[in-house]
């Protein structure tokens, strides 16, 4: 039995208190599987992986300019943890970012 809304308590263990520990130990897998893996390629993996079909009943789903699914409420969907660590396994990381700067003389 835990604390919840409005001083209740409730004996179930959802929404994001849930979520973010659950996520967390999955990422930890995903690092124990390539430790090679930057944060920009754990961000792919993740969008690469993650599963629409559960979620693509509820409202506000649209393709990005990359073509993947997304959603304000879901993000790019469920994470699938066994895809995450497969695809992990052989993963070759992104290339480095680049950052172009301009010049500029104001005055």
């Amino acid at each position: 039995v835990t604390t919840d809304v409005n001083n209740g308590c409730t004996q179930f263990h959802t929404g994001t208190s849930a979520a973010a520990p659950l996520v967390a130990g999955i990422l930890a897998l995903l690092l124990e599987a390539n430790p090679e893996l930057t944060w920009r390629d754990v961000q792919h993996l993740i969008i690469w992986t993650s599963e629409v079909a559960p979620l693509e009943d509820n409202y506000g789903w649209y393709e990005n300019g990359f073509g993947f699914m997304v959603s304000h409420d879901f993000g790019f969907g469920m994470i699938n943890a066994f895809a995450l660590i497969t695809e992990a396994r052989t993963w070759k990381n992104v290339p480095l970012s680049s950052v172009c700067v301009v010049p500029v003389e104001v005055g």
